[in-house]
């Protein structure tokens, strides 16, 4: 696996953890700070990243976190 270089993929990973922890809150912030991050370098423009896996992974680990919280 070769490191990860770009802030959005670290801020994915971040995401990931306070989900997987029950840390609705911070991961309420890391999303947000994750669509910052996209839109600071144009929304595709500036980043050359070729697969999104990773990016939708992140809003539907997100979305399920949501709904888990609210039962």
């Amino acid at each position: 696996m070769e490191p990860r270089r770009r802030l959005s993929d670290k801020i994915i990973e971040a995401h990931g953890q306070a989900c997987a922890e029950g840390k609705l809150e911070v991961a309420e912030i890391l999303i947000q700070a994750l669509e910052v991050d996209l839109t600071a370098i144009g929304g595709g423009v500036g980043d050359k990243r070729q697969n999104t896996e990773m990016l939708e992974a992140a809003y539907e680990s997100h979305k399920v976190a949501k709904d888990a919280a609210k039962t």
